[in-house]
């Protein structure tokens, strides 16, 4: 089969780019990426939070860091609990930027405004993409196409690697604003139904006088709790109404959506991988998504180096990267996403009591936390239950 490309990634966020980082930093592999937006810094879809492992990790510059709190607190309804936990705070569309110019420079080609319509399939194997642009439409084959398209899984959904229609969806919207803030030394999320039903507002540093501050929530539980107002007037709320902080002018506002299960999805067969949000990378207790991206990426590009190496790009070999996957995170984050579907269904009295008993956490346990890595008697004695949880075990214990 003539190939295009040896790698063909369909999607310019943060996962499909550090892909392509890893294939063409560490070998001669040759990359395509293929974004559907006109700019890579128009995929402007999440609040930046993270922690150090992405910066050193991945050697990101200084110049994406907007903020670099050195605490995480917690807020309920009347409770507040703060952490030792250092974070950062990025410039996202910055992100984006350099990691897309860092890939051009080691000599991946980057083609945005191209929208991938479906895959080429032959004799059950995935050869390429079929896409579309402003110069009308085309084909374009490798020997691995990567989907590392987010919440959309172009591929993976079509698949049936990944049912969007089955898992749990979110949204999310915030603002960039100017104006002083009193909380510019820690990441706060505050779980109040009042605020965010079915869900949790968050303000982070992002400058000097410059903070972010949004809402967000689970769809499922934002049915039972909401009051018929929409995001943009609960984030509209968050940002007026609380009094450490005040609005000079709102820089930017962006919204996305989550889609997401427990990531135990396959995630790789004959000539295909998916990482990032294409699989759920998603971590499902918290939302957070540029870590668990970027590692889904190195992963699954390590183990592509070594399948094109050795000229096997069969799924037996593939879904080695699936394997150690699972394997580190697949049983953690499976338990993770139950309790996160009681996380977000608390009553308030629940929330105070979650919210106390993280800021009794140990700095070992905290950073445990910070890494989803609590095991499941530890997470027990994070989480409040109540006799009221006890019916919904039934519809737990069906998903484990």
């Amino acid at each position: 089969m003539q190939c295009d490309y040896d790698c063909i990634v369909v999607g310019g966020g943060p996962a499909g780019l550090q892909f392509a980082r890893e294939i063409v930093s560490r070998s001669n592999f040759s990359v395509a990426v293929l974004e559907r937006n006109g700019d890579l810094r128009d995929n402007d879809k999440s609040t930046g939070g993270t922690f150090g492992e992405v910066i050193d990790g991945y050697d990101i510059p200084h110049e994406v860091v907007m903020g670099d709190p050195d605490t995480i607190t917690f807020e309920g309804p009347t409770e507040h609990s703060r952490l030792d936990i250092e974070g950062y705070v990025l410039d996202f569309p910055g992100l984006l930027e350099f990691l897309g110019a860092d890939a051009k420079s080691r000599g991946a080609d980057v083609y945005t405004g191209t929208t991938v319509t479906e895959p080429i399939v032959e004799r059950g194997a995935i050869r390429g993409v079929r896409y579309r642009n402003s110069d009308g439409s085309g084909d374009l084959r490798g020997r691995i196409t990567v989907d590392a398209s987010g919440p959309s899984a172009v591929i993976t959904s079509e698949l049936g690697f990944f049912d969007t229609d089955a898992a749990r969806r979110g949204i999310g919207l915030e603002y960039e604003i100017e104006g002083e803030y009193e909380t510019e030394d820690t990441m706060l999320f505050a779980f109040d139904h009042r605020l965010a039903p079915g869900g949790y507002a968050w303000t982070f540093p992002a400058g000097e006088d410059v903070y972010k501050a949004g809402v967000c929530w689970v769809d499922k539980y934002h049915a039972t709790r909401g009051t018929g107002d929409s995001i943009h007037e609960y984030a509209e709320r968050w940002v007026r109404d609380d009094p450490r902080w005040h609005v000079e002018e709102i820089r930017a506002k962006h919204a996305g959506e989550g889609v997401w299960n427990d990531s135990t999805n396959q995630r790789a067969t004959d000539g295909f991988m998916a990482i990032g949000d294409a699989a759920s990378s998603i971590n499902p207790l918290f939302g957070e998504g540029i870590r668990p991206g970027l590692a889904s990426a190195k992963m699954a590009a390590t183990v592509a180096r070594n399948a094109l190496s050795a000229d096997d790009v069969s799924a037996g070999r593939l879904r080695t990267y699936e394997r150690r996957w699972n394997e580190t995170r697949g049983k953690k984050w499976r338990l993770q996403r139950l309790l996160s579907d009681l996380l977000y269904d608390f009553s308030g009295s629940q929330q105070d009591s979650f919210v106390r008993r993280a800021g009794n956490l140990s700095a070992t346990k905290a950073e445990r936390l910070r890494r989803y890595d609590l095991g499941l008697f530890e997470l027990v004695k994070l989480y409040p239950f109540r006799l009221k949880d006890v019916e919904k075990m039934p519809e737990l214990v069906r998903q484990l």
